[in-house]
């Protein structure tokens, strides 16, 4: 019976006021905390979505793992986006905020559930931006679509993908220019189209295409993209994933980051980012 129901805590985040979603056999969870996914799983027993066991949420943290949504920057604020150079969350400013949710909808095929948030002093502008976070969930697949009223912003799906060892991991269908952030932002030209992650990774593909697969050896996960200018991929590890106290010191083995991302500052449309997951079960 497809059905949302609200939930207090999950897995090890106690008191994380949350939402169960169920259709058919699939099953997800989202906080109203930064409207963050923190689990999907298209059947029993199948996550698709890591969560660190050693995340927080209390004190204005971050959660680390799900999917979290970064807005109005992406990384550090930019310029254009903090003239007066405040000191600044990375990512922006609505990871730790509690967002209202506003509309929630079961039908025969699917479920959703939509959260609002609006946010009133931001360096960059002087009138208040509304964001909106919907969830769709159908037995087959699971969609994440971020609105804002905004135009001048940068935004990203932050998804963290569970996978059996990030050594077998391949992201395919990714040609083209990228802006290697371990390398200090150099561009370069990938000519092969399938991304292996044998040491640290962190990637800006610019132009990528709507669909991206994500395989781990022994499953893939179909990620399609709309509204996007560029994908990150990311994986910190095993020197930076042991700085982070909220990730263990081997948990860059068991995920990978791939993120639908709008980040040019001269697209002066309203956002509209989405991403939408489907688990393409077993290899053969």
């Amino acid at each position: 019976m497809n059905s949302i129901t609200a939930q207090s805590g999950f897995a090890h985040l106690d008191d994380l006021p949350c939402y169960v979603l169920s259709c058919g056999q699939a099953k997800a969870v989202i906080s109203s905390y930064g409207a963050h996914l923190l689990s999907y799983q298209p059947k029993a027993g199948t996550e698709v979505i890591y969560l660190s066991p050693e995340a927080e949420w209390r004190n204005n943290s971050p959660i680390r793992g799900g999917v979290p949504l970064c807005w109005p920057w992406f990384g550090p604020a930019a310029a254009e986006l903090n003239p007066e150079q405040q000191k600044l969350p990375n990512h922006g400013v609505v990871r730790t905020e509690l967002w209202q949710m506003v509309q929630k909808s079961i039908a025969d095929n699917s479920v959703s559930i939509e959260f609002r948030i609006t946010t009133n002093g931001l360096a960059y502008q002087d009138a208040p931006a509304a964001l909106s976070l919907t969830l769709v969930l159908t037995e087959t697949d699971l969609s994440l679509t971020l609105n804002s009223d905004q135009a001048v912003q940068q935004a990203a799906l932050h998804s963290y993908f569970r996978v059996d060892s990030v050594h077998q991991a391949v992201v395919c269908d990714l040609t083209g220019l990228y802006l290697d952030k371990v390398q200090a932002g150099k561009e370069f030209n990938q000519s092969t189209e399938d991304l292996r992650f044998s040491h640290e990774v962190d990637r800006i593909y610019l132009d990528t295409s709507d669909q991206l697969t994500l395989k781990d050896g022994k499953a893939s996960i179909q990620i399609s993209q709309q509204g996007h200018d560029a994908s990150v991929l990311w994986n910190p590890g095993a020197e930076k994933a042991a700085a982070l106290k909220d990730l263990p010191d081997l948990g860059y083995l068991d995920f990978v980051c791939v993120e639908t991302a709008r980040l040019d500052l001269n697209n002066t449309k309203p956002l509209h980012l989405v991403q939408h997951i489907r688990y393409l079960g077993q290899l053969e």
